[in-house]
């Protein structure tokens, strides 16, 4: 976002000291800091990533608990390597985190 002192570079005094001038320079300044409190918001808002990945997590353990039933029931496939899959989990993760900038 360019500064006042950018935008009326070129523009003599007497324009920039006239009240109307003035009140507009306020207003950009007062949009200004409000687009920068927003952004800061935004950048440290991070309860929607966490749903999502919290969601995942919870979809991604009822299908290996499934599957592993499914594993016991019918005797068709081998059973679930539960430590495999933690151990993917743990790597998704720190993935996750990662693309979020998500700090724990």
């Amino acid at each position: 976002m360019r500064t006042v002192k950018d935008i009326f570079e070129n523009v003599d005094d007497e324009i920039v000291n006239h009240p109307a001038v003035k009140e507009l320079i306020d207003e950009y300044e007062h949009v200004g800091d409000q687009l920068i409190d927003l952004q800061q918001s935004n950048e440290f808002s991070k309860e929607d990533p966490l749903k999502e990945l919290v969601s995942q997590i919870k979809n991604s353990i009822q299908t290996v608990l499934k599957r592993d039933e499914d594993a016991i029931r019918f005797k068709e496939t081998d059973r679930v390597d539960f430590k495999e899959a933690v151990i993917n989990l743990h790597s998704y993760i720190q993935q996750y985190c990662r693309d979020y900038k998500i700090y724990l």
